[in-house]
């Protein structure tokens, strides 16, 4: 009898155990804003064109939704209509609604559009192919702040201590583009979602990559 005692508590603090981490696991799952086969709008989401993707991040929190792009900037605010998200402002209206397959399709209106309206198709993934392709959208605003420095600057590059979101090119790149791993400004460094920036030449060229996840580097052409 004590032994079978033992075995039924030993079951019982097992399936305790395992509910537990079960119910932990739904938690995180829920806060991280990636979302999930039940919500078919929050998560991480890329599409457009190879050379010029879009990049959306939809976040939910509770019942209120929040869409940040291209990695990390606010639309604006987000109102829900039926199954779409609506971000209306003075020159675009943006929709955002479900596809077939787990896509999301975007649609953009107004006077900002030739056209009356034009429909993208988003793809979702994961939060690290989103990361990493937020290091080229950084690497890009970075470069087009050095070619803005060296046409009023004789030709030449800024030294590399200024080539951050506390120096003098942080100044004119802003916002400074955001490490989507660290949650903090991309930084000169190896480690995933900062850069390195090199001089050659006396400052006349230059060479900037980005690191990636799996260890390898981009040169930041979106």
């Amino acid at each position: 009898m004590a032994e079978r005692r033992r075995r039924r508590l030993r079951a019982t603090l097992i399936s305790a155990a395992l509910a537990t981490a079960l119910l932990t696991l739904a938690v995180l799952v829920a806060g991280c804003g990636g979302g999930t086969a039940s919500d078919p709008l929050a998560g991480y989401w890329i599409g457009g064109a190879k050379t010029t993707p879009i990049l959306v991040h939809v976040v939910k929190d509770g019942d209120t939704y929040s869409v940040r792009a291209n990695p990390d900037t606010p639309l604006g605010a987000t109102t829900k209509n039926g199954d779409a998200l609506v971000i209306a402002t003075h020159a675009v209206t943006m929709t955002f609604a479900p596809g077939a397959g787990d896509k999301l399709t975007v649609t953009l209106s107004g006077d900002a559009f030739k056209t009356k309206q034009q429909i993208l198709t988003l793809q979702r993934v994961d939060e690290t192919r989103y990361a990493d392709a937020a290091v080229k959208y950084g690497l890009a605003a970075i470069r087009r702040g050095l070619m803005m420095w060296a046409r009023g600057g004789g030709q030449k590059f800024p030294p590399p201590n200024e080539v951050n979101s506390n120096g003098l090119l942080g100044k004119m790149v802003m916002p400074w583009p955001v490490n989507m791993f660290s949650g903090q400004p991309m930084q000169p460094g190896d480690n995933k979602g900062d850069y390195t920036y090199t001089l050659m030449s006396g400052g006349r060229q230059f060479t900037l990559v980005g690191h990636l996840s799996d260890g390898s580097t981009t040169k930041g052409t979106p």
